[in-house]
C-alpha cells in the first residue's frame, strides 16, 4: 500500500483551480454586458467553440467581423492573461463538457416518450449487470467477504452522488447481519473515522472514477494502522492501487445525456454481492439478526413476510 500523498503544492493548486473556470458561463454572462462588436464576437465563439479554440485570431476576427484587439480585450475582460489562455480554456471546455455543449443526440431525443424512457433505463441496467457478471469471474469475493464477516469495525466511504449512495446502502445491508458498520460521505469524517481503525477492522471505499482523494486518503490512513482495505472501483485506478483488495467495477456510458448513468446499477451489484457473500459466511447468526430486524417492523404493522426487509 502506498504512502499518503503529500499536500498539494501551490503550482498544483493553481493548475487545479484553472480547470474549474467555466469559460462558457463567463461568455454567456458577458453577452448581455458587451457592446456590439464584443457581442458579435461572443456569439461567434459560442456558435462554434471548436473553431474558436483552434482557429487563428485573424480568422476568428474575420468570422466575427471585429478587430483582433477586440479579441484581446475580451480575453482580459473574462479574466485571462491573453487570447492564448482564453483559447486553452475553450479547448478544455470542449473536452470536459462537449456532449452537453453539442446538445442531445438523436438517441437521447428519440426516447422522449415514457415508453422510450423505460426502454432506455432497462437496457442500460441490463448492460451494466452483464458487464459486471463477466468482469467479476476471476474475483475472489469469498476472501473479501471473509474479512468483512469477522471485522471488529467496518467503515464504508463514498464521495459523490453514486458512490455515497453505495456507501450508505452497504451500511444498510451489513448492519442487519449483526456487523458493526458505519458509512461516511463527508471527506473529513472519512479521514477521521479511518484514523481509529486498526488490526481486524475493515475499510471499504467506493469510487466510480477511482480519483476521490478523500477516499484514497481514508484507505491509506486506515491501512497504516493495520486495517484491511477493499476498493470498489475501476481496475487500474488511483483508488485500486491504494487498497489490499479490489472488487472491480466494469461499466460503459452510452452517451445519452438525459438518462441517469447506468453505472449506479454497477454499484448496486457490488453492494449486493458483498452483502450476500458476507451473509453466507456469517451463517446462522446472520439469520438471527435478520429475524430481529423483521420482528422490529411488527411494531409498525409491517407484517407481510413477502415485503423487502426494512425497505
Amino acid at each position: 500500500m502506498s504512502a499518503i500523498p503529500p499536500e498539494t503544492d501551490d503550482a498544483s493548486r493553481s493548475a487545479t483551480s484553472s480547470k474549474t473556470i467555466d469559460i462558457v458561463g463567463r461568455l454567456r454572462n458577458r453577452l448581455a454586458l458587451g457592446k456590439d462588436a464584443e457581442r458579435r464576437l461572443i456569439e461567434t465563439i459560442l456558435a462554434d467553440l471548436q473553431f474558436a479554440a483552434h482557429a487563428s485570431i485573424a480568422d476568428i476576427a474575420v468570422r466575427a467581423g471585429v478587430s483582433e484587439p477586440t479579441i484581446t480585450r475580451l480575453a482580459r475582460a473574462l479574466g485571462f492573461a491573453g487570447t492564448r489562455d482564453m483559447r486553452i480554456h475553450l479547448a478544455q471546455a470542449l473536452a470536459i463538457g462537449g456532449a452537453y455543449l453539442r446538445g442531445p443526440s438523436s438517441e437521447s431525443t428519440g426516447n422522449a416518450s415514457s415508453a422510450g424512457a423505460v426502454a432506455a433505463v432497462a437496457k442500460g441496467a441490463h448492460a451494466a449487470l452483464e458487464l459486471m457478471t463477466v468482469g467479476l469471474v476471476d474475483t475472489d469475493i469469498d476472501a473479501m467477504a471473509g474479512k468483512i464477516a469477522v471485522a471488529g469495525q467496518i467503515l464504508v466511504c463514498g464521495t459523490g452522488g453514486g458512490s455515497s449512495m453505495a456507501a450508505v446502502e452497504l451500511q444498510n445491508r451489513l448492519f442487519r447481519l449483526g456487523l458493526k458498520v458505519v458509512s461516511q460521505t463527508d471527506p473529513q469524517l472519512q479521514r477521521m473515522n479511518a484514523s481509529v481503525l486498526g488490526e481486524g477492522d475493515v475499510i471499504i471505499g467506493f469510487s466510480l472514477s477511482g480519483k476521490a482523494q478523500s477516499v484514497v486518503d481514508a484507505l491509506n490512513i486506515a491501512g497504516q494502522y493495520g486495517a484491511y482495505s477493499l476498493a470498489v472501483t475501476g481496475p487500474e485506478s488511483l483508488l485500486s492501487g491504494n487498497a489490499d483488495a479490489l472488487l472491480p467495477l466494469h461499466f460503459e456510458e452510452d452517451g445519452n445525456i438525459f438518462k441517469p448513468s447506468s453505472a449506479r446499477y454497477t454499484l448496486l451489484v457490488a453492494v449486493d454481492i458483498i452483502s450476500m457473500a458476507t451473509a453466507h459466511i456469517i451463517g446462522s447468526s446472520a439469520i438471527e439478526s435478520l429475524r430481529r430486524v423483521r420482528q422490529s417492523l411488527a411494531s409498525r404493522d409491517i407484517l407481510d413476510p413477502n415485503l423487502p426487509l426494512g425497505d
